[in-house]
């Protein structure tokens, strides 16, 4: 066999070893993070919450049975700022998502955080409110009047024009009810409340409900804090796919909704189709580069360079633009 054949054999066999470590080593940096990732989802104790200074009644009665994909009765009605009757079909009759805010105007604490945190992130969303999508605030109190959702609503409108927002009378309504037509959406939704009586409040979960426009349930997005992505991309889920852009309806395909970070996380089969890709591109690439070099060095061959200078990596991949000293 001729020496060059031979060498070129073995340059072969070096590129396919090569290429096979870069595969295996891939592979075994690849599992330590997917452990790590379940090792995280695994201690995670959604129970672990911290002190509750409620009581136990509380802590039975008030709370979240999530109802996803289960529909909103569109025929229970309620009364507007002016306190004129409106069926809540009105609501979704242009098929825009909406976003339900249960509480009462005059709660000392969550309903206030919920309302300054929606102000806050309006605006960072990107989306258009009144148009991509609507804000409902319904009271859960049966006494409380149509004025005093006015003064809720003007404390809103302060709000976001302090914040250089318009505010849009569409976009985000102040809604009040008896108390057959609360328990039945309340019911419908999974949101518990109670009537403290000794402190004239009541208990309630902070929470946002994201309906699509047909009014099924599609969100719940939890807690009083969250980042405008969260609530742009809650929206765009829920609208599926008619807001937002090409990217958010491809990350809300590639991640899942994580409930107890409440925010949107990677897939365990997403992070694996990305390593497997990751290392796909990775194997192209050094075929590529020993194509390449074999390439170059069948050529420089051809013009009768010596064995030193074709073996030489300088010479090989830049075209002879380094030369020995």
């Amino acid at each position: 066999m001729p020496r060059w054949a031979a060498s070129q054999n073995s340059m072969q066999f070096r590129l396919t070893s090569t290429a096979v470590l870069a595969v295996l080593l891939s592979f075994c940096v690849s599992l330590p993070a997917n452990a790590r990732y379940n090792e995280q989802v695994q201690d995670t104790d959604p129970g672990d919450v911290g002190p509750n200074p409620w009581t136990e009644d509380l802590q039975n009665e008030v709370g979240i049975v999530e109802k996803l994909n289960s529909p909103i009765p569109m025929d229970l009605v309620f009364y507007d700022e002016e306190g004129a009757p409106i069926e809540l079909a009105e609501l979704f009759k242009d098929g825009r998502p909406v976003v339900l805010n249960l509480g009462y105007g005059r709660c000392p604490s969550i309903c206030i955080q919920m309302r300054t945190e929606l102000t806050k992130n309006l605006g960072d969303t990107g989306l258009d409110l009144g148009k991509d999508f609507i804000i409902v605030n319904l009271s859960i109190d049966p006494n409380e009047t149509p004025e005093q959702s006015r003064q809720t609503r003007d404390q809103v409108w302060d709000e976001l024009k302090a914040k250089g927002q318009t505010p849009s009378e569409e976009g985000w309504r102040f809604l009040t009810g008896e108390t057959e037509m609360i328990q039945k959406l309340t019911d419908s939704v999974g949101y518990r409340y109670l009537y403290i009586k000794t402190q004239d409040e009541f208990g309630h979960p902070g929470v946002l409900i994201l309906a699509d426009g047909k009014g099924v349930i599609r969100r719940y997005l939890s807690g009083t804090s969250y980042t405008p992505k969260t609530l742009r991309l809650s929206i765009v889920e829920t609208s599926q796919g008619k807001v937002g852009s090409l990217l958010d309806r491809a990350f809300v395909t590639c991640f899942v909704w994580d409930p107890e970070a409440n925010s949107y996380a990677a897939t365990a089969k997403f992070i694996m189709m990305t390593g497997g890709v990751v290392i796909i591109l990775f194997v192209i690439g050094l075929v590529f580069v020993g194509l390449a070099y074999e390439k170059r060095r069948q050529k420089l061959l051809a013009e009768g360079k010596t064995k030193d200078e074709v073996t030489r990596p300088a010479t090989l991949f830049f075209g002879g633009m380094t030369r020995r000293t």
